[in-house]
């Protein structure tokens, strides 16, 4: 084997290298996205959660406001 044959395939293992370092990155970057737009879909849905809970609670309240005849809205909110 000549020099030239081993220097020919170092280079090919430096492109595979940088090739690979390339891809992992990508592939790190796609994960962090996707953890990151996962992290803002549980907020979302946990502050939907907690205004749902509002709400449910606002009606609720409305409910023991009401007159016990049913037909009267008390007047001391």
């Amino acid at each position: 084997m000549s020099d030239a044959d081993i220097d020919d395939d170092f280079d090919d293992d430096f492109v595979d290298d940088d090739d690979a370092k390339m891809v992992e990155e990508a592939e790190t970057s796609v994960r962090t996205r996707l953890s990151s737009l996962e992290k803002r879909r549980l907020i979302d849905n946990l502050l939907e959660e907690k205004r749902l809970a509002k709400e449910l609670k606002d009606d609720l309240d409305d409910l023991d406001n009401f007159d016990e005849d049913g037909d009267d809205w008390d007047d001391d909110f």
